[in-house]
């Protein structure tokens, strides 16, 4: 019950504070559904479900079914999830007359005037998973950005905008010998700025695969320990408490490259943290299964600061990348097995990296130098926070609908 107590606390607690301190909005944004209890108390208030949707505009985030909130709808009403409204009334407005569980984000589909995804694959898969439900709010796709002025290393910047080639690649070397400094911090082992340097930085959940790869345990080993144009690899991320897998999967890395000096896995992740991986990675591996990947973000602001993304093309990278130009992607089918999926991609993944990435960064450093380049010439301005917060007003704020529904 607490995080139902927390949802109410958002969504009904925050629309009386706005009241409260005499805002009145024209627009409550949900990112995510769990301040869909402002739709009830909004109900209350206004006795009209056309306004409250002309009020409402939702944002999902989950790209499958299964892990959107669902919670009893008994429960909510005792605990003051529908605000004064009665059971019966709870499902007329949200069309779920005969569900034992209320869907949150099937609520907020049902109570907004619109929605997006947050990617143009994302908003796909949205519009897809949710086809078999009438009377929902159309899903745009508007994709994730990060701000620049927030997390671009300002010294790179200069040095990329001078095109001051030595003074860029002279920062790059110097904002790897910080991370290093923490790498020998927590692990007491010594990277070398030298040596190609992968981070896997992000929440450890399944589905993310921080060891796919490693999977082909033999190869992925001789890449670390050889003499001759190695690799060094930093996991960096947490699982979540009451995730079981992503916390063996955590300790499992830790625990199989504990003996290997060019791998280690960071912990107390936080935001100065992950700053600092994406300024010191030279590459910036991304491993979801396909479609699982909703947009991610973290490749964004990698790029700003001279790190080049490798990446499953999923989410935000499919729109951004062209294959050793500015990027390095491992392409694949969705919809395969996933025991299959896992295999093709570590395939794929060190393929490209024993063919591609390492022959370039050692041998051909100008071209290196040259994707670097092309990478945070591409980042911005599509990917920069200016772009979405113009998309969001002008797409969801001011859109009216063509034909508001009357009745569910």
């Amino acid at each position: 019950e607490t995080r139902i107590s927390q949802e109410i606390v958002l969504g009904i607690g925050g629309a009386r504070i706005l009241e409260e301190l005499g805002i009145n909005p024209e627009t409550y944004h949900l990112n995510e559904g769990h301040a869909v209890p402002v739709a009830f108390y909004l109900y209350s208030k206004y006795k009209n479900i056309e306004e409250v949707r002309k009020r409402m505009v939702f944002t999902t985030h989950t790209p499958e079914a299964a892990g959107n909130e669902e919670h009893d709808f008994e429960l909510l009403s005792r605990t003051g999830f529908f605000y004064d409204l009665d059971i019966q009334t709870a499902r007329e407005i949200t069309g779920m007359y005969t569900e034992r569980n209320f869907s949150l984000t099937l609520a907020a589909l049902r109570l907004s005037k619109i929605s997006n995804g947050v990617s143009k694959i994302h908003g796909k898969v949205s519009n897809e998973m949710w086809s078999d439900y009438d009377n929902i709010c159309p899903i745009i796709s508007i994709t994730n950005a990060q701000n620049k002025k927030f997390w671009a290393d300002k010294p790179l910047q200069n040095a990329y905008d001078e095109r001051d080639d030595y003074g860029l690649l002279a920062r790059k070397k110097h904002l790897k010998r910080r991370l290093f400094d923490i790498v020998a911090d927590q692990t007491g082992k010594m990277f070398d700025p030298e040596v190609l340097t992968i981070v896997w930085s992000r929440r450890f959940a399944e589905y993310k695969r921080a060891g796919l790869i490693k999977k082909n345990w033999e190869k992925f080993r001789d890449l670390v320990t050889r003499s001759e144009n190695p690799i060094q690899i930093i996991w960096a991320g947490k699982p979540h408490p009451a995730d079981a897998n992503g916390i063996k999967l955590f300790n499992e890395l830790v625990y199989s490259t504990e003996n290997l000096k060019r791998c280690a896995v960071l912990v107390r992740y936080e935001l100065s943290l992950s700053s600092t991986l994406k300024k010191g990675a030279d590459i910036w591996l991304n491993t979801p299964r396909i479609t699982r990947e909703a947009s991610g973000t973290s490749g964004m602001t990698a790029a700003m600061n001279g790190a080049i993304n490798f990446s499953i093309n999923d989410g935000w990278h499919a729109e951004f990348q062209n294959h050793g130009v500015n990027s390095f992607t491992i392409f694949q089918e969705k919809g395969k097995d996933a025991l299959i999926q896992d295999e093709e991609d570590s395939f794929s993944l060190l393929k490209i990296l024993e063919e591609e990435i390492i022959p370039l960064y050692y041998d051909r450093p100008h071209e290196w130098l040259e994707i670097i380049r092309n990478s945070m010439q591409d980042i911005v301005p599509y990917f920069d926070t200016g772009r979405m917060a113009n998309e969001y007003y002008e797409k969801m704020y001011q859109y009216e609908p063509k034909e508001i529904v009357t009745s569910l």
